[in-house]
């Protein structure tokens, strides 16, 4: 027996309850809102189709804002974890901030719930960077590490990055982020990293290694 489940006590009965109700909610969140959309759904809707009471919804939840955010959070990290699997042999960090953030941007235009979530949310930047992934951080870390990025001063970088990538999804909310709008996405910031014009130019237009 593995010593961290040795170490780890039993989950009790009542927090075995608590856990599954949590769950029930979230998936009958996510089926009634992108079967419907975000507003229309109610939370009555919600727990009904979860078959649990007000109490139970507002023990684990505030707001329907808070049930989107796990949801959001989730695909998130599953899509991360794609990208970590995509890049792991890619020497250059700039091919691999390239291709993340186009993929990334790809992935979040394609859910209409992602994309609400970023629109509307006015949630703290610490929830926001979970939505938007959290590798960027990372990749772009190992670069300045690497002497292929300008080294900036972090703690104005990742906000700054993360501001105008919330500002792209909002600006083009109703028409969508195109491929040429992602292409430019990359360029731009891979400039702003430091990478020289022509160079930006042809890592952001490179055809895409696809998602397994």
């Amino acid at each position: 027996m593995d010593l961290m489940e040795i170490a780890q006590p039993p989950i009790s009965r009542v927090e075995r309850k608590r856990m599954r109700a949590r769950a029930r909610i979230l998936e009958a969140a996510e089926e009634l809102m992108r079967a419907k959309g975000f507003d229309p759904v109610k939370i009555q809707d919600i727990t009904d189709v979860a078959d649990v009471g007000h109490g139970t919804f507002y023990t684990h939840f505030k707001t329907k804002m808070d049930v989107l955010v796990p949801i959001v959070r989730t695909k998130a990290r599953k899509v991360t974890e794609q990208l970590d699997d995509l890049t792991g042999d890619m020497s250059d960090p700039a091919e691999v901030v390239s291709v993340s953030i186009r993929h990334m941007l790809t992935e979040i235009s394609k859910d209409p719930l992602w994309t609400w979530f970023l629109f509307k949310s006015d949630l703290p930047m610490d929830q926001i960077r979970e939505a938007s992934g959290e590798s960027a951080k990372r990749d772009i870390q190992n670069g300045i590490a690497a002497g292929r990025f300008i080294d900036h001063q972090e703690e104005t970088l990742e906000p700054f990055l993360l501001g105008a990538l919330v500002g792209i999804i909002r600006d083009k909310f109703e028409t969508g982020l195109d491929q040429p709008i992602i292409e430019n996405c990359a360029y731009l910031l891979l400039l702003i990293l430091g990478i020289e014009k022509e160079e930006a130019h042809k890592l952001s237009c490179t055809p895409l290694p696809p998602l397994q």
